[in-house]
């Protein structure tokens, strides 16, 4: 998908997810899926780490995206910030991206969607699930 489609369908998508009920707060994760799948070597800390700790609350916790917003609130505050870790970025290639949501149907079957993108990306940075549960214990 070049860049330009994609912003266009994170837009879209976005517009979707915003007006869904809160809570489960499914926007969270679509935000973080997709900040997951264009993260930069050269992206600080934060920038690398929230989007990774949305999808390991999600894949392996179980969390809501109202939950993992609330985590991401917690975490923000934290004073130990210099010493949060720096994981290296090089995924597997993604097997799912925002346009493969948007061809579902609104609803159930979008929301769906949204979750199989959440465990799809989260699948593809498994050489540093470790890192991002140390980070987020």
């Amino acid at each position: 998908m070049n860049p330009q489609t994609c912003l266009e369908a994170r837009n879209e998508l976005f517009l979707y997810t915003l007006a869904q009920p809160r809570p489960p707060f499914i926007h969270q994760l679509a935000v973080d899926a997709y900040s997951a799948q264009h993260l930069r070597e050269n992206a600080t800390p934060i920038t690398k780490l929230f989007p990774l700790m949305g999808l390991f609350m999600v894949c392996e916790q179980g969390a809501t995206g109202l939950e993992v917003q609330m985590a991401h609130k917690r975490k923000a505050g934290d004073v130990d910030r210099k010493n949060w870790p720096n994981p290296p970025i090089h995924p597997s290639p993604f097997l799912m991206n925002v346009g493969d949501v948007l061809r579902e149907t609104e609803g159930l079957d979008r929301d769906r969607a949204i979750h199989k993108w959440v465990v799809s990306t989260w699948a593809s940075y498994a050489y540093i699930h470790d890192i991002i549960r140390a980070f987020c214990s």
